[in-house]
């Protein structure tokens, strides 16, 4: 026999009835969305949402925003299902337990409320988006074509590049660049001086500036010049070498990037104030020789996220070799596990004067070269190197020819068209003395000779008569053998 039905004890009842009208209340504000409390969540999941994908577009956000997003939807979600589980009347049991975890998880509604807030942010982002002339992306068409064509054209707008980690705006006006325009800061280092002094923007200012870019639209350069980083007289050089550095970086990038121009009908005022006056033609040219200089640095160092290894006897290469300060700081990193692209964040250098430096101390036998000591044989590092080599070779050739010219004006093995220095000495009017060795050419029927300048021949008398003077020939024979003499000396 079972036993009586015992009464239930009131205290339990209310908690049983209080629980069954929080479960129809959240019930029934998932259903009929018209809750304070629904509408209250999801606005604040939808303005979440907005600032991650406005993140996303000025290129500011990490890797883990989306995923820590969801993750932090999903864990609300799960707490407020344990809390109802928790103060339900079943039973604490495992699978229970399980069967709530997987029901809060992977509910519809907990998906859907997600995909909604993310389909809402970036239908109102793409709408802003779309207000371009045309766009495209690098697998179809190259950015220098693109860059050409807007130049030929005498366009004025704004041609945007954007990929993963930096976004660059490429202000153009009558065929030339007036203003780049970068929403992230590739160096931190100013470039020229002392190789044991540099000067260097603190981290926290470029941070700075690039949130109030991110903000206002103010060009992260400007903002740093206002606050001091830069000098008035070398802005403009300034802003040359850090646009055209990330200008140079999308060209050598090789992953597909995107870009897309708008057509303005006058450019914003910090552009005409600080126009640049690049020239499209010449800015390609020197990227193109970068290119060409960063083609051959990885036949060195093949693989950007490959750790550096330092020689063996590393100290002791350091100690014959002159270092500067960057460089010095470069090895102090290395650890076995730092790679070139890590070293960009930490010296504050783009990947290319990365590359360039370690170049050299592989040459200098204080790291290991990845792809070998051969690789090495006829690199030439830097534009600088290449100019050196082709004024080299320049001076090689005018000194050949200067050699050549000197000993033809001493021996007088050929005319020349111009007057030499010991005609100039006894007034020739152009015939050198080589001529009169071989009783002139085309030109001396018209002038007068030298002996009979000096001699007191007649005014009239062409140089190309025969001398009947025995002296005149004596003279010349002494000057020739003269002129040889001291030429073997």
């Amino acid at each position: 026999m079972s036993d009586p039905e015992q009464p239930q004890d009131p205290g339990v009842a209310d908690l049983g009835e209080a629980l069954k009208q929080q479960i129809s209340c959240l019930v029934d504000s998932l259903v009929s969305k018209d809750e304070e409390r629904y509408e209250s969540d999801f606005v604040l999941l939808l303005a979440r949402v907005q600032e991650l994908v406005d993140r996303k577009q000025r290129c500011e956000g990490t890797k883990t925003d989306t995923r820590d997003l969801l993750g932090e939807l999903m864990f609300s979600r799960l707490r407020r299902g344990m809390r109802l589980f928790l103060q339900s009347e079943d039973e604490v049991a495992e699978l229970r337990a399980a069967e709530w975890v997987m029901g809060a998880l992977f509910s519809v509604t907990t998906l859907s409320e997600f995909a909604q807030a993310f389909d809402q942010a970036l239908i109102k982002n793409s709408g802003a988006s779309r207000d371009f002339s045309f766009a495209g992306r690098t697998d179809f068409i190259a950015v220098e074509e693109v860059m050409q064509m807007l130049s030929a054209g005498k366009h004025v707008g704004c041609l945007s590049l954007e990929k993963a980690d930096n976004r660059l705006d490429i202000y153009l006006k009558d065929g030339r660049v007036v203003y780049l325009d970068s929403h992230h800061v590739v160096r931190r280092v100013m470039p020229g001086g002392d190789a044991m002094r540099h000067r260097e923007i603190p981290e926290a200012a470029v941070t700075a500036a690039e949130t109030a870019r991110a903000k206002t639209g103010k060009p992260a350069l400007l903002a740093l010049f206002e606050a001091g980083h830069f000098k008035k007289e070398e802005l403009r050089e300034v802003m040359r070498l850090f646009g055209k550095e990330v200008l140079f970086d999308f060209m050598r990038e090789r992953e597909t990037y995107a870009f897309f121009y708008r057509r303005l009908d006058q450019l914003p005022d910090y552009c005409e104030q600080h126009d640049l006056r690049l020239g499209v033609t010449s800015m390609l040219l020197e990227g193109s020789k970068r290119l060409d200089d960063w083609k051959q640095m990885l036949l060195v160092f093949p693989d950007p996220d490959q750790p550096i290894e330092p020689r063996a006897d590393m100290f002791a290469r350091m100690g014959d070799a002159a270092l500067g300060v960057v460089e010095i700081k470069l090895l102090s990193q290395i650890n076995g596990e730092l790679t070139p692209r890590g070293l960009v964040h930490v010296l504050g250098l783009p990947l290319h004067d990365i590359y360039q430096m370690l170049v050299r101390l592989a040459r200098e036998g204080i790291i290991a070269p990845p792809a070998g000591e051969e690789a090495l044989h006829g690199l030439t590092m830097s534009v600088e190197e290449s100019m050196q080599q082709a004024f080299a070779a320049l001076d090689a050739n005018d000194d050949k020819q200067n050699r050549k010219n000197l000993l033809d004006k001493v021996l007088g093995d050929e005319p020349q068209p111009a007057a030499s220095a010991l005609d100039r000495a006894l007034g020739s009017g152009g015939v050198g003395i080589g001529a009169l060795g071989k009783g002139g050419g085309p030109k001396a029927a018209d002038k007068f000779s030298v002996l009979d300048k000096v001699f007191g021949g007649e005014a009239d008398k062409p140089a190309s008569e025969p001398a009947d003077s025995q002296l005149d020939q004596e003279l010349l024979s002494i000057i020739k053998k003269s002129k040889r003499l001291h030429g073997d000396g």
